[in-house]
């Protein structure tokens, strides 16, 4: 499925034949005020193939800023629309959600990659005490691999208080599954959608 490729305005490269097509590496960083949860900061970077169609349309609306501003509102809208393909849980598994408008976010250009930037809040500030929360990015199909890299900079837990603790959980994908994924090709999808979330790393707070 490229849904989530034309949210970004990506072009899926031709030499992708397995799923995942692209790469997201993301960063992350929760954000606390008083004791409470209130949102993330994310940091989107694109694979140079799915970087090339956005750095093209920048270089059309160069020189106009509003057909720029323009470019990143549109995705910015369709991100926000898909509910920044997050999903955040509490420590009794219930779905957290967010307000419907992202902030302070934009677009750098990284060399030959572009990374999307912006936080997104929850609909309702969360206490980290006695709390547990687990956030997860991904695309459903898996036709995009959003993940995190090995470096320990990949979340900042910088603002979590003492009595939290944070950390990022790699996921146990059973290897039928792995080779399920692999014989998929860039027409194809699975039957339920299931792919992604069973890929995806979890960032886990722990609060006591």
């Amino acid at each position: 499925m490229k849904k989530i490729l034309a949210l970004l305005g990506i072009m899926l490269s031709s030499t992708a034949l397995a799923h995942p097509h692209a790469f997201i590496e993301m960063q992350s960083k929760p954000l606390v005020e008083e004791n409470q949860l209130i949102g993330f900061s994310m940091r989107w970077t694109l694979d140079e193939p799915s970087s090339a169609a956005v750095l093209y349309d920048m270089a059309q609306a160069k020189g106009d800023s509003v057909k720029q501003q323009k470019l990143i509102d549109d995705v910015m809208e369709n991100i926000v629309n898909e509910h920044y393909f997050s999903y955040l849980f509490d420590k009794n598994n219930e779905k957290i959600k967010y307000k419907n408008q992202a902030q302070h976010y934009g677009i750098n250009v990284l060399g030959a990659q572009v990374q999307y930037y912006f936080e997104f809040l929850l609909a309702y500030p969360q206490p980290l005490k006695d709390n547990t929360f687990s956030l997860m990015t991904y695309d459903r199909t898996y036709y995009v691999s959003m993940f995190y890299s090995k470096n320990k900079s990949a979340v900042d837990f910088s603002e979590l208080p003492a009595n939290c603790k944070g950390d990022v959980v790699a996921p146990n994908v059973d290897e039928k599954i792995q080779s399920y994924a692999s014989s998929l090709d860039k027409t194809q999808k699975n039957e339920d959608d299931s792919l992604g979330v069973i890929f995806a790393q979890k960032v886990k707070i722990r609060c006591d």
